[in-house]
């Protein structure tokens, strides 16, 4: 009683050792790999609207390789995603949890997909957001608003010209401002989570200090 039930591996032991090294990443690939869906997806997205994919080609040895522009663009903004849940996953994933080895576990999933929605919710809303303002849905909602609201119609109206010239703006244009603004917000998101971490961790050290005086 009390002892916990081991899983005992009778398979080869280099893929013992594999697993070993490689299940305390599987958080880390499967965020990476959400990344790249969402920015491949935006690329396609893109693409569809009239977007022309600029390539190069790369000679490697005696092989010409093509090599997207933009596609490497989105694909470093997947980057910028994983390094920014890793910085900030680490700082927040064993903060102030209790002892108990399954509260750990479970506070620490919890604060994972915590982590993760923080990173990649305001990415991705900021990375559509242009085209979810223009869309026909979002439009009859303004109007809606509008008209229920008498004193917003003149705003509505006031933004929706603003932003009708903003919507004539070339595809490769709107795909590099959506890419750096969402980054951008990204950033300052996680810095904001990262710096109300670390005043917590302050406050708590204060507190401390002063109980044992």
């Amino acid at each position: 009683m009390g002892t916990e039930d081991k899983i005992v591996f009778h398979g080869p032991r280099w893929l013992y050792g594999f697993w070993q090294s490689t299940r305390a990443r599987i958080p880390l690939l499967g965020f990476a790999l959400v990344s790249a869906l969402i920015e491949l997806f935006y690329f396609d997205f893109m693409i569809s609207r009239g977007m022309l994919d600029k390539q190069v080609q790369l000679q490697l040895g005696g092989w010409l390789i093509p090599f997207s522009i933009s596609l490497a663009l989105a694909l470093g903004n997947a980057v910028l995603l994983v390094s920014l849940w890793q910085g900030l996953f680490e700082r927040i994933a064993y903060a102030g949890l209790s002892s108990d080895r399954r509260v750990r576990r479970i506070m620490y999933l919890l604060r994972m997909i915590r982590t993760s929605a923080l990173i990649l919710a305001p990415f991705t809303i900021l990375l559509f957001l242009p085209y979810i303002l223009e869309s026909s849905w979002w439009v009859g909602l303004a109007n809606g608003v509008g008209n229920s609201v008498p004193s917003l119609r003149g705003s509505i109206d006031g933004f929706y010209s603003w932003s009708y010239g903003l919507s004539r703006t070339d595809a490769p244009t709107k795909f590099i401002a959506s890419q750096l603004i969402a980054s951008f917000g990204t950033i300052v998101v996680a810095g904001l989570q990262l710096w109300r971490v670390q005043s917590a961790r302050g406050l708590t050290k204060i507190v401390q200090r002063r109980r044992l005086r």
